[in-house]
């Protein structure tokens, strides 16, 4: 074999392996520059959050990571499954607004928030939502109980936070049926957050309860 043959032959093996590495790198690289960004409007949300001592507050303890999707239950959790999903919109309720912080939690399946000494006073079902380009959102999770006196209808509460606009509670999301619903409740339903909060699950093909429930932001 001669040396010019001998140098094409090495030549196209490392342009095969090229080839094969590049679409790792590249999505190396993308995933990374997500990430970062991801970051950036973290960081710039968090400066709108209340403090870690503000009551029922939690956007200030969004991880790096947060997503449009979420999941706050694991399958080993008793309780009924349920999917929420919904898109955020500015205040005209029609334009997407992505990148809004959505920080939301809820009892378990006895009504009950934080019961452990380690456990966070929200409890276990707590986690956070960014909304993507097109303003949506999504979590799944197990329906929560009302609180063990029966006083309050099951809900799950939620905080937003955007780049103009201070952490603050919209209504909390209800489900339709629960007969502890004051006519209060029904008679402000949307007043914060737009659209109506009391959700109606159906189930879906896989089994799973899921409703929708769209949110509209104020002007700030």
């Amino acid at each position: 074999m001669n040396q010019k043959e001998e140098n094409r032959r090495e030549f196209l093996k490392r342009a095969a392996l090229t080839a094969v590495a590049l679409p790792f790198l590249l999505n190396c690289k993308s995933d990374t520059l997500a990430q970062k960004s991801n970051e950036d409007v973290l960081s710039l949300l968090k400066k709108n959050a209340k403090s870690s001592g503000a009551e029922g507050m939690g956007a200030i303890d969004a991880p790096p990571n947060v997503s449009w999707k979420t999941i706050l239950s694991t399958n080993a959790d008793k309780g009924e499954k349920m999917l929420i999903s919904g898109t955020v919109f500015e205040a005209d309720g029609k334009t997407p607004a992505p990148n809004v912080l959505i920080y939301l939690y809820h009892t378990d399946i006895e009504g009950y928030y934080g019961r452990s000494g380690g456990e966070h006073k929200h409890g276990r079902y707590r986690g956070w939502l960014l909304t993507d380009a097109s303003g949506r959102y999504e979590f799944q999770t197990i329906k929560p109980a009302p609180y063990p006196e029966n006083r309050f209808a099951a809900h799950i509460h939620t905080t937003l936070t955007t780049k103009n606009m201070r952490e603050d509670w919209i209504d909390s999301t209800l489900f339709e049926g629960d007969s502890l619903i004051s006519t209060r409740e029904r008679e402000t339903a949307g007043r914060k957050g737009g659209f109506n909060p009391i959700v109606k699950l159906e189930k879906g093909a896989n089994r799973i309860w899921q409703a929708r429930r769209d949110i509209q932001l104020w002007k700030a």
